[in-house]
């Protein structure tokens, strides 16, 4: 097969001119790209982690539970607790050593021991428990996402 003269020719390639508008575009991905990268290395944000716990008294105190899953539980100590936007204090009393499925994950019984307002101390009450954990950035939850999917 004979190729035109202009596919020979290398300075026909280097001398031609490419569009305004494919130059245009490529100058807007590089710069978004560059955007993306110092935005997903600087900005800081908290993750959350909501649960329903219920009231359990025990020996004449109360205490809420919670069904953590199985990665989750060492993010407990280093999270805050949070119910209806007011912080306390909270104990993990105890961990579970049998596991339950709950929506085909993994969970153990988590009991926590804080001060509970006394509107909510009734047993069997359902409380909406927030855990709010450290700062994190996009990057740091990408290369985790990226761990998680290759093992």
């Amino acid at each position: 097969m004979i190729y035109p003269k202009i596919y020979n020719n290398f300075s026909y390639i280097i001398n031609k001119k490419t569009s305004l508008s494919i130059i245009l575009w490529i100058i807007f991905l590089i710069i978004s790209f560059v955007i993306f990268i110092i935005i997903s290395l600087k900005y800081e944000y908290y993750l959350y982690q909501s649960y329903f716990g219920y009231v359990k008294k025990i020996d004449d105190s109360f205490y809420t539970i919670i069904y953590v899953a199985r990665d989750k539980i060492d993010e407990l100590s280093k999270s805050n607790l949070l119910v209806d936007n007011k912080e306390y204090d909270f104990k993990v009393v105890s961990i579970s050593e049998e596991y339950f499925a709950i929506d085909d994950k993994l969970c153990y019984q988590v009991i926590l021991d804080f001060n509970l307002e006394e509107e909510d101390k009734i047993e069997n009450n359902i409380i909406d428990i927030v855990l709010k954990n450290n700062k994190t950035t996009i990057y740091q939850e990408l290369k985790k996402g990226i761990k998680k999917w290759k093992s």
